[in-house]
């Protein structure tokens, strides 16, 4: 559990941890990353008070290692046979969800990751829905993760190996997704994800998402993906995965387009062509530059 401004949701992370009911040992491990709110106390007061409390191993750093390098020191310190992950504004919601998890690879050595499905808490109110809207278990190969995230990581557990991260990565965004990567090509073993709501995944204004806006959050996207393809030492994009960038790179445009930021507008444009010559959307740029110009003409 990696942790910073956690203040008002880390004791409900926590609870959801301790509340488990498994017939093996568990130990939390959180990583504070000097948070500078009350998150220290919080944490403090359980480890103090709740009858096992004894069972969380609790840092607080110094100073400020990043998210990525606090999440790379946190999984450092797991020494069992399995690892779960749950951010400190995250929760779990079933009392079994260890237990079934670690069942479930225990009789499946096939398979190097173990997750289900997640509610959404938005700003504290509970519209009821889910993250993934799917009707059935399903199982995912390493392909199936070079254009995008298939798991929610609140829900997952998985099995515990030695982790070597490229060196880009304190660079990346979404740290969670290139460890699936990472564990799936080590391992060279699959993803197993039930329909079974086993967490909850709260949005609010200080999470990590909720602070890139759309176009840093297309760029992410982009650097994710070259980032996966860099790793695995491919040296050409899927169909799939360039259909994808073209839509990353022909978003950013409109974006810089719609502000003005026209010298910006024809580096991305530039990029995609660079990144995409074969597949490189033409008809797509041509068509919103006619819309775009005719909207100028007119006003």
């Amino acid at each position: 559990m990696i942790t910073y401004g956690h203040e008002k949701f880390i004791d409900q992370a926590i609870n959801g941890v301790l509340m488990q009911v498994t017939d093996f040992e568990i130990e939390l491990i959180i990583a504070n990353d000097c948070s500078p709110d009350n998150t220290d106390k919080v944490v403090s007061k359980i480890i103090k008070n709740h009858p096992k409390g004894y069972l969380i191993k609790y840092t607080k750093h110094k100073s400020n290692l990043g998210m990525m390098r606090n999440f790379v020191w946190a999984l450092e310190q797991c020494k069992a046979k399995y690892i779960a992950i749950c951010d400190g504004d995250d929760y779990w919601t079933d009392h079994c969800k260890l237990q079934k998890q670690v069942n479930f690879l225990e009789a499946n050595d096939d398979y190097v990751i173990h997750s289900g499905n997640a509610r959404i808490l938005s700003n504290d109110t509970n519209n009821d829905s889910l993250i993934l809207n799917f009707n059935k278990d399903s199982v995912f190969e390493i392909d199936d993760f070079y254009k995008n995230n298939n798991v929610i990581t609140c829900t997952v557990l998985f099995r515990n190996q030695h982790f070597i991260f490229p060196n880009f990565f304190d660079k990346i965004a979404f740290g969670d997704w290139f460890l699936y990567i990472i564990l799936m090509n080590n391992a060279k073993k699959k993803v197993y994800r039930t329909n079974e709501v086993l967490s909850v995944y709260r949005i609010h204004s200080g999470g990590v998402m909720s602070n890139l806006n759309l176009e840093k959050n297309y760029l992410a996207h982009i650097y994710q993906i070259k980032s996966i393809q860099k790793y695995i030492g491919n040296k050409y994009y899927s169909k799939e995965i360039e259909q994808k960038l073209n839509h990353y790179y022909l978003e950013i445009f409109l974006l810089r387009c719609y502000q003005a930021n026209y010298k910006k507008a024809i580096l991305i444009l530039f990029e995609n062509l660079k990144s995409c010559f074969k597949s490189f959307p033409v008809k797509s740029y041509l068509s919103f530059l006619k819309i775009f110009i005719l909207k100028k003409i007119s006003i």
